[in-house]
Formats: structure tokens, C-alpha cells, sequence
């Protein structure tokens, strides 16, 4: 189980240097990288992977840090529906320089609340 858990949390960790790196390296364009919307896809779906594997691990008398996850699933959400609105208006040839700022700010956050907190 050790195994299967460090496994989803190495995914987790790709997921997220995909939508900062992309962030970074999309900031001057117009278009959405199609790799952050299925990044940040798999990072709302390997983050409820992780608490689910860590709450099935944890020992007796143990309780995971709830206020922690809530905090990370909502940006989490944030970065979805930033990436999904940002991939259909690059669709319709609009810009998505907004949606791509606050996906990837998004991500920016979560990565640093996952580090520091």
C-alpha cells in the first residue's frame, strides 16, 4: 500500500509541474495548453486518490489535517474550472490569458499550501 500511495503522490507532484511549468511557458500566448486541462483533471482526481489512501493507511488515534485538504480540493476546483473555461473560450479563437493566469496562480498556491503547510 506504502507503494501505491507514493506512487499516486510522485503522479501528483507531475501534475503540478505541468501546470506551473505550463503556466510559465504559456504566459505570453493567447491559446490554453491542452496539458494543464488534463493536468489539472488528474490533480483534483489523484488528490481525493491520495486522502483516500491516507486515510485508509492511517494508524489508530491518527487524524488527517481536514482544514489542509479542503483548502487544496477548493483551489484544486479552482484550477479545473479556470482550465476548462480557458481550453473552450482557445476553442472559440478568444483569448484565455485570464483563465490561464488564475489556473496557474492556482496551482502556484496549492503547491505552495501543500509545501508549507
Amino acid at each position: 500500500m506504502d507503494f501505491l500511495y507514493d506512487l499516486v503522490v510522485a503522479l501528483h507532484l507531475l501534475g503540478m509541474a505541468v501546470i506551473v511549468g505550463g503556466w510559465v511557458v504559456a504566459r505570453g500566448a493567447d491559446r490554453f495548453p491542452a496539458a494543464i486541462v488534463w493536468a489539472a483533471r488528474a490533480q483534483l482526481l489523484l488528490g481525493i486518490a491520495i486522502v483516500g489512501l491516507a486515510e485508509a493507511m492511517k494508524e489508530e488515534g491518527e487524524s488527517l489535517n481536514y482544514a489542509k485538504i479542503t483548502v487544496k480540493i477548493i483551489l484544486s476546483l479552482v484550477v479545473v474550472a479556470m482550465a476548462e473555461i480557458g481550453n473552450a473560450r482557445t476553442r472559440r479563437g478568444e483569448s484565455a490569458r485570464t483563465q490561464l493566469d488564475a489556473a496557474g496562480g492556482a496551482g502556484l498556491l496549492a503547491a505552495l499550501v501543500a509545501a508549507l503547510w
